[in-house]
């Protein structure tokens, strides 16, 4: 039976693409309130500037491309189909502009809106949502759209297709964190106990991620290091 390759990628892969980070120094929630931009339970409440928010975001993804990391990411799904288990903490389109077909957006899609009075989720590419006119497709609600985004205390639903991929992993499958700070989705956790060949790209070494855990370890921007990552990927899968 072949293998499969088990791709988990956080903000760290987008980076490089000019897609800031949310935690990082410089990072989007250095000027914003979290807990007013990005929590369920009181989004409501900061209306316009939630949207505000993400507008400004939906923009800027509208002014970067995709960059080696993520066409690698696409030349394996072309190559090993549906060996390859696509799944990311991303909100942005990138993978998908650099033609990956098949992708778990872990904490939600930026280019889509959803409404919560009724469950319609919908397209809305890089466009501003005009938050004062703007309204549900489907049941014309207003306050209750907001962007298909995982907010805190929110459910995240995909995490159900996450628990199972890591559960189900093998000795034979390569697995790759790339991108990621583990303080969101505890990867060391998921895969303490795995004897699978597992590979770690980070930008430098991280508080809740022990690379001692990994049989390959790339610190650098993911860009950079693709290359060496895409030979070792090659050579191990059957």
């Amino acid at each position: 039976m072949s293998n499969k390759l088990i791709i988990l990628s956080g903000a760290g892969l987008s980076a490089d693409s000019g897609v800031p980070t949310f935690r990082s120094a410089n990072g989007l929630w250095m000027d914003h309130d979290i807990n007013k931009v990005c929590d369920y339970l009181t989004w409501k409440e900061n209306f316009t500037l939630v949207h505000a928010f993400y507008n400004n975001l939906r923009s800027l993804l509208s002014t970067v491309e995709p960059n080696l990391a993520h066409k690698t990411i696409a030349e394996w799904e072309a190559d090993y189909g549906d060996r390859v288990i696509n799944m990311t903490a991303n909100v942005d389109d990138l993978l998908e502009r650099a033609g990956c077909k098949n992708i778990t957006h872990l904490h939600g899609f930026l280019p889509q809106m959803q409404c919560t009075a009724c469950g319609n989720i919908w397209d809305c590419g890089y466009n501003e949502w005009n938050s004062d006119e703007d309204r549900c497709p489907k049941c014309t609600s207003r306050k209750g759209v907001k962007p298909a985004v995982v907010f805190f205390n929110e459910g995240a639903k995909e995490y159900i297709r996450l628990n199972k991929v890591f559960r189900e992993i093998v000795q034979e499958d390569v697995v790759l964190i790339i991108g990621t700070s583990g303080q969101v989705i505890n990867v060391d956790a998921y895969l303490f106990d795995k004897t699978c060949f597992k590979i770690l790209n980070n930008l430098q070494p991280e508080t809740f991620v022990d690379e001692s855990m990994y049989d390959s370890v790339h610190f650098g921007r993911a860009s950079d290091v693709i290359q060496d990552i895409d030979k070792i990927v090659r050579s191990r899968m059957k």
